[in-house]
């Protein structure tokens, strides 16, 4: 009989492959936010600027104002 699967590394392999994805999405929500000018600027502590992502709603807000723009164009 085959030796079983460590369920130990199936998990962590599980893991990893989620935290690359997680990891793959963040890189695009940020890409994206640059891209569409959606960049939030404030002011943090100790006079250090805080950069603030775009949520998911508000990019795909942008998207559509967008597309609007050029179907009327």
């Amino acid at each position: 009989m085959p030796p079983e699967p460590d369920p130990t590394a199936a998990i962590a392999a599980l893991r990893a492959e989620r935290d690359a994805a997680r990891q793959e999405l963040a890189d695009l929500r940020a890409w994206l936010t640059v891209k569409l000018g959606l960049l939030h600027r404030a002011p943090g502590p100790q006079g250090i600027t805080v950069l603030s992502v775009a949520t998911d709603r508000e990019i795909i807000t942008k998207i559509e104002e967008l597309m609007k723009g050029e179907a009327q164009a």
